[in-house]
């Protein structure tokens, strides 16, 4: 029996105690409960009123455990079932041989692309598993092609180092814009790569995917026109230049304020969600409240609505005092997301407060997943934003307590305002068809067809940075197409794709549709993506307002995908979710939606509670790299420069 298998073992007798441990908890909780009602009976009534949110709050506890325990039951055979079928990695590093990894060739298949994702945009671990995995998947299986989520003519420009060891790789690391990328960990990994090729042991290029920044796209394109069709300038520059000055939305066109409500205690159960709304000057739209439940998801990605409202036939206007707004709705049981929050969708301001939750008549309250009442130094719980409005606590003015949150417009979001980012869209896409035209005066060299194609494609990395802009098409959908783009031109390349979990998986998240899901659709079964998921450890993110530093985060709630994962004892593995079983204990856990960390470039301590989403994770990849602990990335350190040189 190996150390992993025994750990395993040790975990499959351990459920049984564990559950006598959680009924004991449960029936002192109960006990105690019940002291703490006696206790507020003899101090009073005043007392009793002050503590009549924390027993609403334990009665809601109770329920939520209650509605565990079944799920309690499924996640034994779940843990039996992850013991039973994980790959174990015996290590994270590259140049450890590839033994442990054999099993990984049935699980990679006959993927022509595969997407490594990431949790968190600077795990240590995460990176160099990435690392072992281009290893093994260029040494063992054929892949030439590795793209990463960076900007495309940027990252294209690193691979004149990888292929002919031209240029800094430091400095082209610098030039991709991300600090996620300015890691120890991928410049290693770069290094391997060039020293890959150089050995004749094998081939691999590194490109990009991503489109957020086109000024070096432009200028590719503006070179090529100069030198082929001058007088063509006279039309491009002044697009160009209304390119330069347009910034992408970046988000809705609304203020919103959004969080993700536990599904496992509403399904079921009727919800009734309520608050106090004040306006001032809103001429135009609305405010609100909203509620959306999602189901299972469909083929394009995105998930079925089983209910929504956001007040758009009620919701208050003008200027209007402190009023008090609700809504209703049956949660069905096959629920697989809810998510809620307010809504600014129009001029002027909007306050809320005083929000309220109760299930079925009872009143919820869990001040650690969120601050319904605003008080916080932020909006705990609740993401804040929307591109021209400000969403912010104000502390000012309240309807209970102290502080509200406000939402501002802050610029005209009229019609005849989007018409300009459309009209750039408009004068893009037109110089884009310019350029194809010449296609046809190229035909029969492969050179100069060679080169036309690259400037017609960074035309395209400019265009969709425009319809990003005027809000056309997604970030996500562009990147999908350049990925294409790439494949197209390489016909009989496999690629490897690196991103976070969010843009790789093919779908489960609410109101939005992943890179993954459009490369599923382009590739079908040869498109196969690999979730990465974590416990606890160490990473870097940015800190709004204080910048790039280290973040620790301590074990995954007992229940999430990642504490069931951790709990198998097994610290590296790899886990094909497509073999799942069909039916049963183990298929009714795995395929149940499940808390999960999903961190990105910004990170907060003070709303840890508010970076997991629910998660059917076979809904969103194929298989699982799971690390147990992580640490933060290692920055590249450059030498400080000599003024006396």
């Amino acid at each position: 029996m190996s150390p992993d298998d025994s750990e395993c073992q040790k975990v499959r007798l351990a459920y049984p105690r564990r559950r006598a441990q959680d009924s004991v908890g449960q029936i002192v909780e109960v006990v105690m409960t019940s002291f703490q009602k006696v206790r507020t009976l003899l101090l009073g009534i005043f007392i009793a009123v002050a503590f009549a949110p924390d027993l609403a709050s334990d009665k809601a506890a109770a329920d939520a455990s209650a509605a565990g325990g079944s799920d309690a039951n499924t996640r034994e055979p779940a843990v039996e079932w992850i013991c039973a079928n994980a790959i174990r990695l015996k290590t994270v590093e590259a140049g450890h041989g590839f033994d442990d990894m054999k099993p990984l060739k049935k699980v990679v298949g006959e993927a022509r692309i595969v997407s490594l994702g990431e949790a968190t945009h600077g795990s240590r671990e995460f990176f160099q598993l990435k690392h072992r995995m281009v290893e093994f998947l260029a040494t063992q299986m054929g892949f030439t092609i590795f793209t990463i989520e960076a900007n495309m003519p940027e990252s294209y420009k690193l691979n004149d180092y990888v292929l002919h060891g031209t240029g800094d790789p430091k400095e082209r690391l610098r030039e991709m814009y991300f600090w996620t990328w300015q890691t120890e960990e991928v410049l290693g990994m770069i290094e391997w790569m060039r020293e890959f090729n150089r050995s004749g042991k094998g081939h691999i290029e590194f490109t990009g995917f991503d489109m957020q920044t086109p000024t070096v796209a432009a200028e590719i394109v503006r070179k090529y026109v100069a030198e082929h069709d001058g007088p063509y300038l006279a039309t491009l520059d002044p697009v160009w230049q209304q390119v330069a000055k347009s910034r992408p939305s970046g988000g809705s066109s609304f203020g919103v304020g959004t969080a993700t409500f536990p599904i496992q205690i509403a399904a079921g159960h009727t919800i009734t969600y309520s608050g106090y709304i004040k306006t001032e000057n809103i001429t135009r739209g609305y405010a609100g409240l909203w509620w959306r439940i999602d189901g299972e998801q469909n083929d394009t990605g995105y998930p079925k609505i089983l209910g929504f409202d956001n007040m758009n036939d009620r919701g208050p206007h003008g200027t209007t005092g402190w009023t008090k707004d609700e809504i209703k709705m049956a949660v069905p049981a096959e629920a697989r997301n809810i998510n809620f929050g307010v809504l600014h969708p129009g001029d002027g301001s909007a306050w809320f407060d005083s929000l309220q939750i109760a299930i079925d008549g009872v009143p919820y309250s869990d001040k650690s997943r969120f601050d319904l009442d605003f008080e916080s130094e932020t909006p705990h719980g609740f993401y804040t934003g929307g591109q021209g409005y400000k969403v912010a606590i104000d502390k000012e003015v309240a309807h209970t307590g102290k502080q509200s949150l406000r939402s501002t417009s802050v610029a005209d979001n009229s019609e005849n305002v989007e018409a300009a980012p459309n009209a750039v869209a408009t004068s893009c896409k037109a110089i884009v068809r310019e350029l194809e035209d010449l296609r046809s005066g190229v035909n029969g060299d492969s050179e100069k067809l060679k080169e036309l194609e690259w400037v017609i494609q960074n035309a395209g990395i400019v265009l969709q940075y425009a319809q990003l802009n005027a809000g056309q098409k997604s970030r996500d959908e562009s990147m999908a197409e350049n990925i294409k783009w790439i494949a197209d031109q390489n016909p009989e390349a496999k690629i490897i794709v690196w991103a976070h979990n969010g843009h790789i998986s093919h779908g489960g998240v609410p109101s939005y549709a992943p890179m993954g899901s459009y490369l599923r659709q382009m590739f079908g079964s040869q498109y196969l993506n690999f979730g990465f998921v974590f416990n606890e450890g160490s990473f870097q993110a940015v800190e709004m307002g204080k910048g790039l530093r280290d973040f620790t985060v301590g074990p995954a709630p007992e229940g999430s995908l990642d504490a069931t994962l951790a709990s198998t004892g097994v610290p590296v593995f790899a886990l094909d979710l497509r073999t799942v079983p069909k039916q049963g204990p183990a298929a009714d856990w795995l395929k149940a939606s499940h808390q999960t960390r999903s961190i990105g470039a910004v990170f907060s301590d003070h709303e840890a509670n508010s970076y997991f989403i629910n998660a059917v994770a076979p809904d969103m990849f194929n298989a699982l790299l799971f690390v147990g602990k992580t640490n933060a990335a290692h920055k590249i350190v450059r030498p400080e420069a000599n003024p006396a040189k």
